[in-house]
């Protein structure tokens, strides 16, 4: 019986600390998402804090959001746009800021892999403030959806697929 409170006690201690945590991280960090779809292994770190990604969490500016093998993400961002992150694949959310004016902004980096985007409203509204980086170039959208793929140092097509 002394096991059980004492476990009780620290189970306890465990939530409210995680709780703590979870408040305080986001009253530091800006929500910019949520996940609507994943499959397999999916994670995102942020200042040294890892976590696992299923459908219905959020997501935030400074997430590193990477896939295992044969897994995926589909992440919904607050203006609509749609960034399906492929397996095997890394992005960082650089910047997302979307208050339906000139001063919106978004800049995702893709650092492994592939991603697919529909856009949302602020591509629409303002396509030269939506960027992708890769490590080989800096991207700006002028349609309402396209994919990016790394094969080694550059860009490639969907057909030939990440190495």
């Amino acid at each position: 019986m002394l096991k059980f409170k004492l476990h009780s006690k620290i189970m306890t201690g465990l939530v409210l600390g995680s709780s703590l945590f979870a408040s305080s991280f986001a009253m530091t960090a800006e929500n910019t998402g949520i996940v609507v779809a994943s499959r397999g292994t999916v994670t995102a770190e942020i200042g040294g804090q890892l976590r696992s990604l299923t459908q219905g969490d959020e997501i935030f500016v400074s997430d590193q959001i990477v896939t295992g093998d044969r897994s995926f993400a589909v992440l919904q961002f607050v203006d609509g746009a749609k960034v399906t992150v492929r397996p095997n694949s890394a992005i960082v959310i650089e910047d997302y800021v979307y208050n339906g004016n000139d001063q919106d902004v978004a800049t995702l980096s893709l650092l492994a892999g592939g991603l697919r985007v529909i856009t949302g409203a602020m591509a629409k509204s303002n396509p030269e403030n939506y960027k992708v980086r890769t490590p080989v170039a800096l991207m700006g959208v002028r349609g309402t959806e396209f994919s990016v793929m790394l094969c080694g140092d550059q860009v490639c097509t969907e057909d030939q697929g990440p190495e």
